[in-house]
């Protein structure tokens, strides 16, 4: 798993295969939720739906309002319908007026009063006399209904009976036997057929499951693989530059450089850093290795448990409703 072509990776080709990763990741999830693809748009149409309304705008009433010109004026109320003139003239004229406006419309209201009093009479003068009709006798109390009612009720009652004494006689014959045997085997064999087809499909469902909750874990055994290995690269860089640096044995260490260069040569010096550097970065790249292994090895291993925790959910809700059937 910890190969050394994955540690020559660069730090931003790490994270983008992290990226993919967890892309599939949800893409597995989302599958598991939903296995048969029942919810696919399911979240398209209230978004649609939803920016299908159209909002009604705000109109601001007010001097700031600079878009006055485009609404419609305002209506103003009256504070009265009589205009008082100062003169006293002008109220007397106003007054006569008001009064030969009043009796010009008590006649004319009378005049229609009269109008209508004598086209009610004229109607009423004109509707014709309705002669005598003989009284209908209802169904239960006319002889010959309920003598015609009882002769087809006996009709059909001999009718019934006729057809109950063939089928009894009919029911004890050999074919009738060889014909409510085949059907039932019919029945019988479309019912198993159906449990058959139930069962198939819930085998299939359960084996898909199995397969994408393997994949899954692989893929998450993936991704926690490469986020190490992004942080390896980080901690290998960090310790080579403290390389540069001469370390002392005690712990904590204490990383220095001298104050004058020393006497050694200087690429005997760059040789004996590089060779602990790699000795170093093998040791860490073995137990890097193993700890992936170990993270692999432990996701696949949830799988069964993941597994039976569903099977057993799904048992529960096939047992609730046959209780709740028995309680009611």
């Amino acid at each position: 798993m910890g190969s050394t072509a994955a540690a020559e990776k660069t730090e931003q080709e790490l994270r983008n295969e992290i990226d993919e990763l967890l892309r599939q990741q949800r893409e597995i999830t989302e599958r598991l939720r939903d296995p048969r693809g029942l919810r696919k748009g399911a979240l398209s149409a209230p978004i649609l739906r939803n920016n299908s309304i159209r909002q009604r705008p705000f109109v601001r009433h007010g001097g700031d309002n600079h878009d006055s010109e485009d609404q419609p004026p305002a209506k103003r109320r009256l504070s009265s319908a009589v205009v008082k003139d100062s003169t006293s003239e002008g109220v007397n004229g106003n007054t006569t007026f008001a009064q030969s406006d009043g009796n010009h419309f008590n006649s004319h209201q009378s005049g229609m009063s009269r109008r209508d009093s004598y086209q009610r009479n004229s109607k009423a003068s004109e509707v014709p006399t309705t002669e005598h009709v003989p009284r209908v006798l209802p169904k239960n109390q006319d002889p010959s209904l309920v003598n015609r009612n009882k002769r087809m009720l006996g009709q059909l009652l001999g009718t019934l009976e006729k057809f109950r004494k063939e089928d009894k006689q009919l029911s004890g014959t050999e074919a009738f036997m060889r014909r409510s045997n085949s059907l039932q085997r019919a029945e019988q064999k479309a019912r198993e057929e159906s449990e058959r087809l139930r069962k198939e499909e819930r085998e299939q469902i359960a084996e898909k499951r199995r397969r994408d909750l393997t994949l899954r874990a692989r893929v998450a055994a993936k991704t926690e693989e490469k986020k190490l290995e992004l942080l390896f690269l980080r901690w290998s860089e960090h310790h080579k530059r403290l390389s540069n640096f001469i370390r002392t044995k005690a712990e904590p260490p204490i990383y220095y450089l001298p104050n004058k260069p020393l006497d050694e040569d200087a690429a005997s010096i760059e040789k004996r850093k590089e060779e602990d550097f790699l000795e170093w970065k093998n040791a860490r790249r073995e137990e890097l290795s193993e700890y992936q292994k170990q993270i692999g090895d432990q996701y696949v291993a949830n799988v069964e448990k993941d597994l039976e925790r569903w099977q057993n959910a799904r048992n529960t809700r096939k047992f609730i409703p046959c209780y709740a059937r028995l309680l009611y």
